[in-house]
């Protein structure tokens, strides 16, 4: 994978030939993106599926009169960048006079990439499927069939603009997903690492082949209010879900955040952050403005500390942006990026014993908000 990509500076000089035929007279954000992934598929104790993919694209802003206009190609040469910019002016004659998102100056920010693995960018389709095999294998030793994918993904992305901006870096990600069917009943498990050295097949497979096991047969229960124990896999939805309706600062600026701030809202064993120093979580150093994305502490110590912002709600919130952007200009607002939830001391042996009668919570399945102000949300279970 790695020798098909483009360098950093490769996609720099791609983009600063997209800026170099923009509009003089406009305000310029270029960003290329090359993404190569690779992808094999198990089901049934064997593999039916081996795929690749490489793209590039190339987004173009233009800002100008009160108006913008985004256009995008995956297509490189002289044609086609006249072409992306010929779009893109014409997006922007045609849109509303309104309040543009302007292209942010560089902050003098530095672009590490300790989220990227060169052994991730190496792993070979024989290396999958040998990876794959522990799964499969582990499984049929109990009678069981192995499901899942084990991915490989390389990001590389560049943006320059018109005010200066110049940045690239690369992320790496590796994903092995395992899922365990006996003839009564399943089990998930999976891991994610920058680096694929740092994925233990053998531990995935011995844990979702053993919770298979002692999944099969299980018993209904009535309706009802039961003493849980979560999984990482469960726990990790919980807060994906409470990023995204409330750890925003759009959400906060428009009050539909259960976010307040110096209140004391959680336990005080709970911590909260977004940390881009966290180089298994394979962090880009800027976000899709160029802005740096700094470390945020969210909830310390149960208490509301602070929301991610892009420059947008910077602006309004006339605080610094931590560089959570998406794309500009976009309705979401800003969101975290790399959420992390401090450990605490016990384990899950002693909150299992800790359990008068409750249940072992693998993971949801099919969740979705349902009152982002008292974070409620809907969903089952699932393996």
């Amino acid at each position: 994978m790695s020798d098909e990509l483009r360098t950093p500076d490769e996609l720099l000089s791609i983009a600063d030939g997209v800026l170099a035929r923009a509009p003089t007279a406009a305000e310029v954000e270029v960003t290329v993106t090359e993404t190569a992934t690779a992808l094999t598929r198990y089901a049934n104790g064997g593999i039916h599926q081996n795929v690749a993919d490489r793209t590039l694209v190339l987004r173009l802003r233009l800002v100008r009169d009160g108006r913008s206009g985004v256009a995008e190609t995956q297509v490189i040469g002289d044609d086609a960048t006249s072409a992306l910019v010929e779009a893109a002016e014409l997006i922007r004659a045609h849109s509303p006079v309104g309040e543009p998102v302007h292209p942010i100056a560089p902050d003098g920010g530095v672009d590490t990439e300790h989220g990227y693995s060169a052994a991730t960018a190496a792993v070979t389709p024989e290396e999958r499927a040998d990876t794959v095999g522990v799964i499969c294998t582990a499984a049929d030793k109990l009678g069981q069939k192995g499901f899942g994918t084990y991915e490989n993904t390389i990001t590389a992305v560049a943006m320059v603009s018109s005010t200066g901006l110049r940045r690239a870096a690369r992320r790496s990600e590796a994903e092995l997903i395992a899922v365990c069917r006996g003839d009564d009943g399943s089990a998930y498990g999976a891991r994610f690492a920058a680096d694929a050295t740092a994925l233990d097949a053998g531990a995935l497979a011995a844990e979702v082949s053993e919770r298979c096991a002692r999944n099969q047969g299980a018993t209904a229960l009535d309706p009802g209010v039961y003493e849980v124990v979560l999984s990482p896999y469960a726990t990790a939805e919980m807060l994906e879900y409470l990023g995204l309706i409330g750890l925003g600062a759009l959400a906060m600026l428009e009050e539909r955040s259960f976010m307040r701030f110096g209140e004391h809202l959680m336990s005080e064993t709970v911590t909260i952050s977004d940390d881009v120093r966290r180089s298994e979580l394979a962090p880009l150093p800027f976000d899709w403005e160029g802005a740096t994305t700094r470390p945020v502490t969210i909830i310390d110590r149960g208490t509301c500390a602070a929301v991610v912002h892009d420059s947008v709600t910077a602006a309004r919130a006339h605080v610094p942006t931590t560089g959570h952007s998406f794309p500009q200009p976009n309705s979401d607002g800003p969101l975290p990026h790399y959420l992390c939830l401090d450990g605490g001391d016990g384990d899950v042996e002693s909150m299992i014993n800790a359990c008068r009668r409750g249940l072992l919570i693998t993971r949801f399945w099919y969740v979705r908000p349902v009152h982002p102000l008292k974070t409620t949300i809907t969903g089952m279970t699932r393996d």
